[in-house]
């Protein structure tokens, strides 16, 4: 294909809004932030340094990965190599239809429950985005894009102009919701690009527990995945975000989360990224109030020549906030992974805290960490600390002099070093990380 223009790719992008518009028969407000935000993409600058603007810009022409079948309509029509891996993974029928995106043929794709219509009653809305939009628009007016500016890069603009799919997460003041909210969302395999919009309200008080996704769809036909979360928080909330991630390693993803902490609030967000497709560039920013706290967590399982850079920015703004930003990585092959932290004190009695552990697998795998402490306090504590290295010969001999293989103990070590990160995560989809990091260390993948 000859390479296209900007004006080329924005005359697209404005074909893909009607289609947008059209189709969710969509308020006039939303599609005027849409067009917008097109306007925004031919001035925007582009920083990825590893795509391309001249990709950028083939992406959007022809998003779609050749040599996917075009119409799935059973386990039985998947790729031999797509159901032999969920095959070895030993994952039931029915959960093979939700990772390969078979199981729900909504316009959104979100698996919506009728058990949760009865806790609607009780202020727990859980929306596909597009609906919320015409439901809420109020409320949905008053959040989206709120820490976000669709002219801070050509990514951002184009995930605004373009959004599809994503869910609406609404948890009113005091409720307190007993059990994990365990959402799938499937993207419209007709969408331009794969650019989910997330946002979550948390009113004062409230509590829950948002797993999104199992392992991601096997069967994701875009070279590019954009989704945007914006979560805000409200004072004395207890909000938990576990996002598990197993892209293909054809597809790049550019997750953007970004969160307001109210004032004595708690917000975990742990990411498993036991799949990072091609390459994973990610820079979720938060900022806390008065005696709030967040921690942030990262599993990073790095594979063949992938390319992952994970940041992570907490500006402490009020008095006695705390953050923690986490990661552990398991880096095999030639594959690169970068870890950045930065941590601003900016009130009194502030806390923060930044690790980073990685187990390199290989010669040739490759571990880049850069944590970043700022204070504009005299009395803030900012720490930090880091660690790489190999799996040692005396733990290997240790576990082999007990009967195991040099491939079971290998495994048994990795799983050991990433456990600690996984005590939040339900058993039934903690089996399934296990076997995948199995899988991985023995080159099953």
């Amino acid at each position: 294909m000859s390479e296209i223009t900007v004006q080329e790719a924005k005359e697209i992008i404005a074909q893909e809004i009607e289609n947008l518009a059209r189709r969710n028969k969509e308020p006039e407000w939303m599609t005027r932030i849409r067009n917008k935000a097109l306007e925004a993409f031919e001035r925007a600058p582009h920083r990825d340094p590893i795509i391309s603007e001249e990709e950028l810009l083939q992406f959007i022409a022809k998003p779609e990965i050749e040599g996917l079948p075009a119409h799935i309509e059973s386990l039985d029509d998947l790729p031999p190599e797509m159901k032999a891996l969920l095959d070895r993974l030993g994952i039931s029928e029915v959960e093979q239809k939700y990772i390969a995106g078979l199981a729900v043929q909504t316009d959104t794709g979100v698996i919506y429950n009728e058990f949760l219509k009865e806790w609607e009653k009780k202020g727990l809305i859980v929306l596909p985005m597009e609906e919320a939009v015409r439901r809420y628009p109020d409320v949905v007016k008053k959040h989206f894009l709120q820490m976000f500016q669709a002219d801070e890069s050509k990514l951002t603009a184009y995930h605004t102009a373009v959004w599809n799919g994503g869910i609406f997460l609404y948890v009113k003041e005091g409720l307190k919701v007993p059990f994990p909210l365990h959402l799938f969302f499937l993207i419209q395999e007709s969408a331009l690009a794969q650019a989910p919009h997330i946002i979550i309200i948390a009113e004062p008080n409230s509590e829950f527990h948002l797993i999104e996704g199992c392992t991601a769809p096997v069967l994701v036909k875009h070279s590019l995945h954009l989704d945007m979360t914006e979560a805000y928080i409200g004072d004395g909330a207890r909000a938990q975000l576990t996002v598990l991630q197993n892209w293909p390693e054809y597809v790049h993803t550019r997750p953007m989360t970004r969160a307001r902490i109210g004032k004595g609030a708690r917000f975990i967000n742990t990411t498993v990224g036991l799949g990072t497709g091609r390459s994973n560039i990610a820079n979720p920013k938060y900022w806390v109030d008065e005696n709030g706290y967040v921690e942030l967590n990262g599993i990073i399982l790095g594979q063949k020549d992938w390319y992952v850079d994970l940041g992570g920015e907490m500006y402490l703004r009020g008095r006695g906030a705390a953050g923690i930003n986490a990661s552990k990585a398991v880096i095999m092959d030639e594959s690169t992974v970068i870890t950045r932290g930065v941590i601003r004190a900016e009130a009194p009695k502030t806390k923060g805290h930044i690790s980073c552990d990685a187990l390199l697998m290989s010669d040739r795998a490759v571990m880049e960490t850069y944590p970043g402490l700022v204070s504009r306090v005299d009395d803030a504590e900012l720490s930090h600390e880091a660690a790489i290295g190999k799996i040692r010969e005396e733990e290997l001999f240790y576990l082999m002099s007990r009967g195991l293989s040099e491939e079971k103990a290998t495994q048994l070590i990795v799983k050991g070093f990433l456990e600690p990160m996984l005590k939040d995560i339900p058993m039934e989809f903690l089996v399934e990380i296990r076997k995948i990091i199995e899988l991985a260390v023995s080159g099953g993948m």
